[in-house]
């Protein structure tokens, strides 16, 4: 990254932060310590990081909260794309190949996705896994560090938390927006929703959506429809539902380029980021279903109960051929290709049950939650892995064999198997915010019990464990908006790879542990919305799953310790000017590995070194241009570790490799028609840029597979809304 970009950015940052707060809708009273469930939550408020409604000002870890109308307005399809603005988050890291899965790294480490508090699960042995469209979503907060004293099951670097629209409690609304742009990019969203008599509150929505993608055979598709009702609106005791169905019948070809031509120079040149190493016949299907129920009770005196639960079904299909990573013996041209089939399902169920009250000791305000929760995913695989023909990626000709729709299909096959996974985890958790004058410390206690079970054609292999994790935090409040504070939290996370132990034999690995410390500050000007959040952080973890080239088998190095430093900012400022800023660096290297001392020193496969970002929004509040919003965003991802390389000709000068940093360009334009004339009320115009410059970079590669990833080139979009 150039100093003078990093320098300018942050410089920019430091005279702001907090975009000015919109107008929220709550319906019915709300207890203090209570997670929101109908209506929108303030934007400089968070839940996500203790439970509870907390002023983001007033917590005591670093937190950033996206909503769905900044998702909407900067053109963003999928939670991969919203996470380029979040400092601590390596983004998009299989780029435009892989849009199907959220695939990124928080603060060095995969994180898990949780949506209205439950976990979402993927599958543990293939590629079966969730994913909520973006029109589905209200917001999202992204918690950096370890969260297992509350969740469970979690990564070390932290969780996503994101938010589904619910009933709003206003007499009727709606919105209807199609969009249409480059790649034959296209979405129809509609939204309506409002009461039902004086004690429901209903909402119906949903979105077509889909475009071909940079490969030239790749192409994405949904239809997704979800439906939401609130009984007893304004009561003591309310009742959610919420619904819904995804029809995903192409998800691109989640296929690769490989190395040599992208990252490592070719004689022959460099691949174009329209290659496709597959065929016209790749295929990726996923269905979704799920069923959601969140009931509230309030008891009075501070004190409520919440319960939740959601049931989810995920069927997937693929069928696919691609490029196996290294050249044919004796060509840089000609490169092997491989294929592989699956057929697999996925099944979970998550519950999480809340106490939560306030209570005095003297002159310390207590803010409890007593929870406890069980998580259980059930997942099925068929598949199978073989052969395929080769190919000129130069001068690919394409045809050469058939697809395979089936794991039967699959050509030259290494052999069809079935792997079925059985999980599940119980936990007891209680969490103490403590309030005296302006300090606040938050303490938090959790235990969990887990069970993994794999069965194979070889047998069943089932392992089981239970932790105890904790948090401590404090945090103090100056008169003058100042306010500082540090935390100690640990993780624990249950992991059903198999992997090779020492001894060289196989099994479950065992959970990924983690601690973190954190020290940071949070600072706000009173009486405004500006905010401005820096942390520094170490974390260490250990149990670190690792990917080999073999690929029935992952290795556990032995520890991983990742430090840095992470700058947020928001804010408005004269004539209708608002700006972000985002700021991280960070070093993540391997610490310890009995197994391969060479890795010790060497960073973790597709973890970036930090980035930076500034969003310029401009909506003037008065005169001839008022109702035009302009905006514009640059965004930098510093180098990222790509692996160890081998040359093929010459395997002993194989060296770790970084895929160099990129910088592009987004802009974007919206216009209330209403300006122009009455006649049009409701109804805006929009047109989005991402990547304006078109330029072709590369998001991360695995070297040792000789893989890479392009990231997308210039999309250009146009949207027409109406709102009611």
């Amino acid at each position: 990254m150039s100093r003078r970009l990093t320098s300018s950015i942050v410089a920019l940052a430091a005279a702001l932060p907090a975009f000015p707060a919109t107008a929220q809708v709550h319906a019915g009273a709300v207890a203090d310590n209570e997670v929101i469930v109908t209506g929108r939550a303030a934007p400089d408020e968070a839940s996500s990081a203790t439970k509870s409604a907390t002023p983001l000002a007033e917590t005591p870890q670093s937190v950033t909260v996206v909503t769905g109308e900044e998702i909407a307005q900067l053109g963003l399809q999928n939670l991969n794309q919203a996470l380029r603005f979040v400092a601590g988050v390596t983004p998009e890291t299989r780029g435009s190949s892989a849009e199907v899965y959220d695939q990124f790294k928080l603060r060095g480490f995969d994180a898990p996705v949780f949506l209205d508090g439950l976990k979402q699960f993927g599958s543990t042995t293939g590629y079966a896994a969730p994913q909520v469209d973006v029109s589905r979503l209200d917001r999202f907060e992204v918690v950096k560090g370890p969260a297992s004293v509350l969740y469970g099951q979690s990564s070390p670097g932290g969780l996503v938390a994101q938010s589904s629209k619910l009933p709003l409690d206003v007499p009727l609304y709606g919105t209807v927006d199609g969009t249409y742009g480059s790649y034959d990019l296209y979405r129809l969203d509609a939204d309506i929703g409002g009461r039902a008599g004086d004690l429901v509150l209903w909402r119906l929505y949903g979105s077509a959506n889909g475009s071909d993608t940079q490969q030239r055979f790749g192409r994405r598709e949904r239809q997704t429809v979800s439906g939401a009702v609130t009984l007893g609106n304004g009561s003591r005791t309310t009742l959610t539902l919420l619904g819904n169905v995804s029809h995903d019948p192409q998800n691109g070809a989640y296929g690769v380029l490989p190395a040599l031509g992208t990252l490592i120079d070719s004689p022959n040149g460099r691949l174009s980021s329209h290659f496709d190493g597959g065929e016209a016949g790749n295929r990726f299907q996923r269905e979704q279903a799920s069923g959601t129920y969140i009931l509230r009770h309030d008891f009075g005196s501070g004190w409520s109960f919440r319960a939740s639960g959601r049931y989810q079904h995920v069927t997937s299909q693929l069928g696919l051929v691609y490029v196996s990573g290294a050249p044919a013996t004796g060509s840089t041209r000609v490169f092997n290709r491989a294929s592989y089939a699956t057929d697999e399902s996925l099944d979970n169920w998550t519950y999480d049950n809340q106490l939560a009250g306030t209570w005095r000791t003297g002159a310390v305000t207590h803010r409890l939650l007593f929870g406890v929760d069980r998580q259980v995913a059930h997942s099925d695989e068929d598949g199978q892995f073989g052969g395929a023909t080769p190919l000129d990626v130069y001068d690919p000709v394409y045809g050469t064999m058939v697809v395979p729709r089936t794991p039967a299909q699959v050509p030259d096959g290494y052999g069809e198997f079935n792997l079925k996974a059985r999980l599940r985890q119980q936990g007891v958790y209680a969490q103490d915010q403590m309030e005296l004058g302006a300090l606040r410390v938050t303490l938090g206690a959790r235990h969990d019990w887990a069970r993994g079970q794999q069965i194979s054609a070889a047998g069943s292999d089932v392992k089981q464990d239970r932790k105890f994790t904790w948090r401590a935090a404090a945090l103090y409040t100056l008169p003058f908006g100042l306010a500082p504070y540090v935390s100690y939290s640990t993780s624990f996370e249950p992991q059903s790879s198999t992997v090779r132990r020492a001894d060289d034999t196989l099994g479950l690995a065992d959970p990924s542990l983690g601690k973190q410390i954190e020290a940071g500050a949070k600072f706000t000007v009173p009486g405004t919305p500006v905010l401005l959040s820096g942390a520094w952080f170490r974390i260490d973890q250990t149990n670190v799953v690792t990917a080999t080239p073999d690929f029935s088998v992952s290795r556990q190095t032995g520890e991983v310790r990742s430090t840095g430093f992470e700058f947020e900012g928001t804010a408005p400022l004269s004539h209708g000017v608002t700006l972000r800023a985002a700021y991280s660096r960070q070093r993540v290297r391997v610490t310890s590995d009995p197994q391969d001392p060479s890795r010790v020193g060497r960073g973790l496969e597709t973890v970036g070194r930090g980035g930076a970002s500034l969003i310029v929004d401009w909506a003037p509040e008065r005169g001839t241009l008022k109702g035009l919003t302009l905006g514009g965003a640059v965004r930098h991802v510093d180098a990222v570790y790509a692996g160890v390389y081998a040359p093929p000709e010459n395997p002993a000068a194989a060296a770790p490799l970084n895929s160099p940093s990129y910088t592009v360009y987004d802009t974007w334009l919206r216009y209330d028609l209403e300006k122009a004339s009455p006649r049009l009320r409701g109804l805006t115009l929009g047109v989005n840029a991402s990547n304006l410059f078109d330029r072709t970079y590369i998001t991360s590669c695995f070297a040792n597979y000789a893989w890479c990833w392009y990231g997308n080139r210039r999309v250009v979009q146009g949207t027409i809304g109406y709102r009611f």
